[in-house]
């Protein structure tokens, strides 16, 4: 990719709106402008974002009384100065999609990543040569502002997004501060805050990714404060999306699925774990005991989105059909819970061939699935013509679950 020539696009976008809004409203007091509504589909779709600019007079005309100005004043899909891509802007995004989706996909988020840089990167330059020109006054700043505001730092300086983000400047300011934490104290702060019912900052969630980038080291201190947790289904969740089975933790989530005290939250998430350790023999084992919630959730976990967060275990249908081997009436449920469009885990070619072996599964369900997540897999050649020959042998599947599914990835 020719990124100097993607991010003067993006530059020279912002630059030329700004100057056409500075000349149709000559008298009005233009404080930002800001790239925004960026989206895209993991391998797949990567598309050109809008660009939004915004004056004093102009956030005034869209002040209501459920939303102020201090509300308004960086929520640009608010602003009425919009500009959408063009023609040559979505020629420049379907040379990134094209870059991105090359070689069956692999370089996809490198790809996205670098694009979304370019852009933060574009937003700076912009902002120098509208200042050079006059066009604006220094106090304008061009960010970049995706949904996760991740870009907002990296569009800006630090005095900028203290002045403008606050909440990000104190955000940067906590995580400095855990930072500098020896870790076994860090880990101690961060599990206070992700159960507090007012998260200080850096939040909850920020917390909870930061002890699963943390991982095993995590561990002893989690299992420590869960007989205190207000909950014990967000920290049961935590530990499976770890990916540690030590024999403490499974004892713990062991004991919270069987306890018949608890809430249904929280036993189905301790199931999931379980389930995600690659123990789902003891939720196997429970069946008969378990409310059907909790049943089904426990047998679900390793082939759901909720696999794809943190460390997993490798595909493999095997427990999934010696249970249901077991119980067969589940089966109707777990296929109503593993409907399409539920979130189904996302695997690597290198799980492909346990795919594969599901596509032989005994159970509907299993094949339906294995059509399926085959489907949005970055197959090699030769995967991808045996994957083919599956869904013709397939097609006369008996069950219309299979059929149905067939149908859909043939489209």
């Amino acid at each position: 990719m020719d990124w100097a020539n993607v991010e003067a696009a993006v530059r020279d976008q912002i630059v030329a709106f700004v100057r056409r809004m500075r000349v149709e409203h000559a008298d009005d007091r233009i404080y930002g402008a800001a790239v925004h509504e960026f989206y895209a589909e993991a391998g797949g779709v990567i598309a050109w974002p809008t660009i939004g600019v915004a004056s004093e007079e102009s956030l005034a005309s869209v002040v209501t009384d459920r939303h102020d100005a201090d509300a308004l004043r960086w929520s640009p899909a608010d602003w009425p100065w919009q500009l959408d891509p063009g023609e040559a802007e979505d020629g420049w995004a379907g040379r990134v999609e094209a870059a991105a989706t090359a070689d069956g996909g692999k370089r996809w988020h490198a790809v996205h990543d670098r694009f979304e840089r370019a852009v933060a990167r574009a937003c700076k330059a912009a902002r120098r040569t509208l200042i050079d020109e006059g066009v604006v006054d220094r106090e304008f700043v061009a960010v970049a502002m995706d949904e996760a505001w991740e870009l907002i730092p990296l569009s800006l300086t630090r005095t900028q997004v203290r002045r403008h983000f606050p909440e990000l400047d104190e955000e940067q300011r906590a995580i400095d501060r855990l930072t500098a934490l020896p870790p076994a104290q860090r880990v101690i702060e961060l599990i206070a805050i992700a159960d507090s019912p007012t998260p200080a900052p850096p939040g909850a969630e920020r917390a909870r990714a930061w002890l699963r980038e943390l991982g095993a080291e995590a561990v002893p201190a989690i299992l420590g404060h869960l007989p205190a947790a207000r909950e014990a289904w967000p920290w049961a969740k935590l530990l499976g999306e770890l990916g540690t089975p030590t024999r403490e933790v499974v004892a713990e989530l062991d004991a919270i699925a069987g306890n018949g005290r608890l809430g249904e939250p929280d036993r189905a998430w301790a199931a999931a774990a379980l389930s995600r350790l690659g123990r789902m023999d003891l939720v196997t084992a429970r069946l008969d005991r378990l409310p059907l919630e909790v049943a089904v959730r426990g047998l679900i976990a390793p082939y759901t989105s909720f696999r794809d967060v943190g460390v997993h275990e490798p595909l493999d249908y095997g427990p999934l059909e010696a249970a249901l081997a077991e119980h067969p009436a589940l089966h109707g449920p777990v296929c109503n819970r593993l409907a399409p469009g539920s979130g189904y885990c996302t695997i690597d070619t290198d799980e492909a061939e346990a795919a594969f072996a599901g596509l032989a599964s005994p159970w509907a369900g299993v094949r339906r699935h294995a059509v399926f997540v085959l489907a949005d897999t970055a197959l090699t050649p030769d995967q991808r013509e045996r994957y083919d020959a599956e869904l013709h042998r397939l097609a006369t599947d008996p069950d219309t679950l299979v059929r149905d599914a067939i149908a859909v990835a043939c489209r």
